[in-house]
């Protein structure tokens, strides 16, 4: 990804579906599921050249369609890894951590001791979820 590049509300929407789909797609099976959500094929073949030019889209195999192949996508980057760029690129970081937590559980408007705890309590939860799912 290029660290300039922004995204379009469309290049977004497509990386959203590509997220939630989790699988690789070629450009005709995003037509055939985006269909009904109102993509004509230009518009979204336009979109994933855009996506794939700025480095958002990768691929990651063909697949034989008529007498050609089509290229299989999947995004460059997870849907936090992009949401995390944006954040550094309007100026926050790591240092930002407990704050965004707070905004993110809704606690940012209690006082900073009862923050500071719910935080604390959050981050716990994750990290002990974290250590479950190393067993596996």
């Amino acid at each position: 990804m290029k660290k300039n590049d922004t995204l379009t509300a469309r290049e977004e929407e497509i990386l959203g579906y590509l997220w939630d789909w989790n699988e690789p797609l070629t450009q005709n099976e995003m037509a055939e599921r985006l269909a009904d959500q109102g993509w004509n094929n230009v518009t979204l073949y336009k979109t994933v050249q855009s996506l794939s030019t700025k480095g958002f889209l990768e691929v990651v195999g063909l697949e034989k369609s008529t007498k050609t192949y089509a290229r299989k996508l999947v995004p460059s980057l997870s849907k936090e890894e992009y949401y995390t760029s944006i954040l550094m690129k309007n100026g926050l970081s790591t240092d930002s951590l407990a704050n965004l937590t707070a905004a993110f559980i809704g606690v940012s408007k209690k006082s900073e001791s009862e923050k500071k705890e719910a935080v604390i309590a959050k981050l716990e939860e994750i990290i002990a979820s974290i250590r479950d799912g190393q067993d596996d």
